[in-house]
């Protein structure tokens, strides 16, 4: 099974979008979970959240998405979150 990987920059400014676009709002409207910390503690073994290079297999990603929300990807999930915080709807 082949991971994928996003490297965060020097600022962790990548880490800080997810933090701002997953609201508790937003986690509890379409996830079952109170907020984005209980989802990175849930997903966590799929998912290195707080090394410098974000690694995960987006197989079992998505299907944890699928399973814990009204997503059926992680991608559809940022997308859909960073709409409605930057306002596109």
């Amino acid at each position: 099974m082949l991971n994928d990987y996003v490297s965060y920059n020097n600022d962790d400014e990548f880490k800080k979008i997810l933090e701002d676009i997953f609201t508790d709002e937003f986690m509890q409207k379409y996830t079952n979970l109170e907020n984005f910390e209980a989802f990175k503690y849930s997903s966590a073994v799929m998912c290195t959240w707080d090394s410098p290079r974000l690694v995960y297999s987006k197989t079992l990603l998505d299907g944890f998405v699928r399973e814990s929300s009204q997503f059926d990807t992680w991608d559809e999930m940022v997308v859909t979150a960073t709409d409605q915080r930057f306002g596109k709807n």
